[in-house]
């Protein structure tokens, strides 16, 4: 479910509010006009000598044209996030086109469609998305739009007769579009524009419309060999140019010509006064433009450059009565600060926990100065890419720091130098410095971007059709086939003694018999849920019995959650498992809980409490191993790999010497606000050489990795598996190979997604994972939380929560993995 932004987004014209850029009491309409791939030098009232654009030249006449406006970033998706996050390229969720992920915004990121719809705002847009496929949470009918219609993925914008467009939650068909060329998608899309503008004009709400149009981007070289697709080279047909020439100049004529026809609709619907509408691009000009067009004016650099040329951009802003007619504007201002701009101009107020890196320019858009500085600009390009580049704008300074170059800084004064030609940073030092500490503080990890994991044409977890599940994955195997020797339940789902069970917990005992425990209920949240647990004695599994119910010790009931077995060395069997207090029933709140069996599971001693540690944060309770399998080390200590919710997800290791007496801690080893990572399974690559797997919030399966033994951890980072928020475990084989039992999905996303296939991937090395079997798939089920042990015998033992109703048990070979 999309979260909602929180109350505190106040939609009332209170004192406390920001006041209005226009003098009247109603909120104005908003249009944002966004071209694909305009140059800074494209447009006559930037420079351009040979391409007419007459309507955009009169918009700049009656309003305001702003010479050091910044786009998001130098390509596309990037440049989106930041019109849409409020966040620059170091913090916002999309950071590059690659790799081409199917989602790039969740659930929890806000848009500036939210923040304006929230604010009574009728939404819409049309075009290039970019930032979320069909049935992602990423799409922009999930991230504040109304109303969309266009190309939500970004490969396919490049299809100017596609043979369908997205169409809010559907599609609108094109049959054999490609063929015959009926339909050319940008008049399609500024058809849509128009119909919204004139529905919304007879409603009473303000309206935000975002014409993303896809003009003057290149086409797909499949669907035009010279890159470039349009109907008709008109009005240039004439002009002795070369063929490309002319179809990029009867590109951008088009699109003058939408931008004209959209102001006119604006003026003859009465709504001229009471709406602001602005025109940019989201990057600088290809640099397959024929040079004599100057695509960047006196601009160095290109498209995917850090240098002027490939960010800085045409940015005009039309609102008669309140914006002064024929400004022109030095103020440096950037996608990031639409968000808030737009936030005041609707009279509402940003969240305080709504962190973002924009600052609102309207006294800018009045040609006034700017009420609040910016204390640098920051863009970054080169994310999974050979080169990671950054640059920073403080002030007239200009830094740029290639990857290339090995870290040496680039320095201009832009208010002598705009096209970057002196590099001064041999005499101003401390510029440099002050630069290079920007640089090294403004970027916030993200697991979809891992700095220094080089894309090299294929998704990091996407290989086909933009979603994992759909990749060459093995097929569906049965019991007896291949490594898979027998599966059971460990009770029959038609005489389960709950209605619901989940989390189980797998062991092998010291005379060779397995035990497993689960939680079981009505259902998850209820109170009645308790700790199932049983043995499999002379290859049966016994009836299950309840052990704990999470009363032990309290004064009130209490649900428990995720058992945890564990066979020590010196004999007891360890029984850890969770309770979660009814107010809140919540996982964030629970405690540790454990007890011992010294006859193998029979009997089970008084359970008691773990404790507390200030470690961990507001609600230090010690949880012991939070899913899977805790570790006996060679000097006897038990290792427990855990987690915390309260303050993010975290992952932390807990260690008892004393079969649970008292616990140490080492971390939180990772930070939540750069990623969101619990439930780690630890693997060993030699006696120091530690990997922990995750799930995870990002939506694949997390990773770090310790030198030292677990003493300490390195940056949690991607691995290249799928995970769509659902537990995963693994394990390190006896043979030296690692194993992962997981799901291969997305959480939202076609047929087979979030639980509904369960896979086992193999690495040589933990980097390079093989998925080498696929345990179930089927569609409205569940497959999830499974738990993995290897016996003395060498096979390898699963278990998974089986659509709620019962515990499934599976043994492989490993040998015929």
């Amino acid at each position: 479910m999309k979260k909602l932004l929180p109350f505190l987004l106040l939609i009332t014209l209170l004192s406390s509010a920001p006041q209005r850029l226009s003098a009247t009491d109603s909120p104005p309409n908003i249009i944002f006009l966004l071209a694909d791939d305009l140059g800074y030098g494209d447009l006559g009232c930037y420079g351009q000598e040979l391409i007419e654009t007459p309507h955009l030249d009169r918009l700049a006449a009656e309003g305001i044209r702003f010479t050091q406006a910044y786009a998001g970033g130098p390509v596309c998706t990037s440049s989106r996030s930041v019109l849409m996050s409020g966040l620059h390229n170091g913090h916002t969720p999309a950071r590059d086109n690659v790799p081409h992920y199917p989602t790039y915004f969740d659930d929890e990121d806000v848009t500036v469609a939210e923040v304006l719809k929230q604010a009574g705002y009728h939404t819409g847009g049309i075009g290039k998305w970019s930032l979320g496929d069909p049935n992602t949470p990423g799409r922009a009918t999930n991230q504040g739009f109304d109303d969309w219609f266009g190309y939500l993925n970004q490969d396919h914008a490049h299809y100017y007769w596609t043979e369908y467009l997205d169409d809010n939650e559907g599609r609108r068909e094109l049959p054999n579009n490609a063929v015959t060329r009926e339909h050319y998608s940008h008049d399609l899309l500024a058809q849509h524009a128009l119909k919204f503008i004139r529905q919304s004009a007879k409603t009473d709400a303000p309206f935000f419309y975002y014409s993303a149009f896809t003009l003057p981007h290149f086409s797909s070289k499949d669907e035009d060999p010279d890159g470039w697709a349009v109907p008709s080279t008109d009005p240039f047909t004439d002009r002795e140019w070369p063929e490309k020439a002319k179809k990029y100049a009867a590109m951008v004529h088009r699109l003058d010509e939408s931008v004209g026809e959209i102001v006119a609709l604006v003026d003859e619907l009465g709504l001229r006064e009471n709406t602001l509408i602005i025109f940019s691009s989201d990057n600088g000009g290809h640099s397959t433009v024929w040079k004599k067009f100057h695509t960047c004016g006196p601009l160095r650099g290109f498209k995917r450059d850090l240098t002027e040329g490939g960010i800085r951009v045409p940015f005009i802003a039309r609102w008669p009565g309140t914006i002064p007619a024929g400004s022109v504007s030095d103020e440096v201002i950037g996608f990031e600060d639409m968000l808030p701009t737009f936030a005041e101009l609707a009279g509402t107020i940003v969240p305080k926990d709504l962190s973002i890196d924009g600052i609102s320019v309207t006294s800018a858009l009045k040609n006034e100065p700017m009420a609040k500085q910016r204390d640098f600009l920051y863009r970054d390009y080169g994310h999974c890419r050979r080169y990671y580049d950054q640059c920073v704008r403080l002030g007239d300074w200009k830094g740029i720091r290639l990857g290339k170059d090995g870290g040496k800084i680039q320095l201009y004064d832009l208010s002598k130098d705009i096209g970057e030609t002196s590099d001064l940073a041999a005499t101003h030092p401390e510029v440099v410095s002050e630069i290079a500490n920007i640089m090294d503080t403004a970027v916030t990890p993200n697991a979809r971007y891992p700095i220094g994991e080089i894309y090299r044409g294929d998704a990091i977890w996407r290989v086909e059709n933009y979603h994992p599940s759909r990749s060459k994955l093995p097929p569906l195997t049965q019991p007896g086939e291949g490594a898979w020797e027998s599966a059971e339940f460990l009770f029959n789902p038609e005489e389960a003694p709950t209605p619901s069970c989940h989390s189980s917990t797998l062991v092998e005992l010291p005379d060779g018999q397995l035990a497993a425990a689960w939680f079981g209920g009505t259902s998850e949240p209820d109170i009645d849920n308790s700790i199932w647990f049983t043995r499999r004695v002379e290859e049966k599994w016994l009836p299950p019995v309840a052990v704990v119910d999470g009363t032990e010790g309290e004064d009130s009931d209490h649900r428990t959650g995720n058992p945890v077995l564990f066979q020590t060395t010196e004999g007891p069997l360890l029984l850890f498992y969770k309770v979660v207090p009814h107010e809140p029933n919540r996982a964030s709140s629970w405690w540790g809980m454990m007890t011992r069996s010294d006859d193998g599971g029979k009997t089970w001693a008084e359970p008691w409490k773990l404790g507390e540690n200030e470690k961990l944060g507001s609600s230090p309770h010690l949880i012991g191993p939070v899913k899977n399998k805790a570790i006996q080390l060679a000097d006897g200590a038990i290792l427990c790999p855990s987690s915390t919710e309260h303050d993010g997800w975290r992952v932390h290791f807990e260690i008892t010497r004393d079969l649970g007496k008292t616990w140490e801690v080492i971390g939180p080893i990772n930070d939540a606000s750069n990623f969101n990572a619990i439930q780690p399974s630890l693997l060993f690559h030699s006696d120091q050489r530690w990997q922990v797997l995750c799930r995870s919030k990002e939506s694949v399966v997390a990773q770090a990795w310790s030198e030292d033994g677990g003493k300490t951890w390195g940056p949690f980072t991607a691995t290249s598996l799928p995970n769509p928020n659902s537990g995963t475990d693994a394990i390190t084989l006896a043979d030296g190979r690692h194993l992962i039992i997981y799901n291969h999905t997305l959480k939202r996303a076609p047929f087979p997604a979030n639980r509904q296939m369960l896979n086992i991937a193999i690495s040589e090395d933990g980097k390079k994972w093989t998925p080498v079997m696929t345990l179930e798939k089927e569609e409205r089920s569940e497959f999830s939380y499974p738990y993995v042990i290897q016996t003395r015998d060498g096979k390898v033992h699963f278990t998974w929560t089986w659509k709620r109703k019962t515990i499934r048990h599976a043994v492989i070979d490993p040998g015929k993995l």
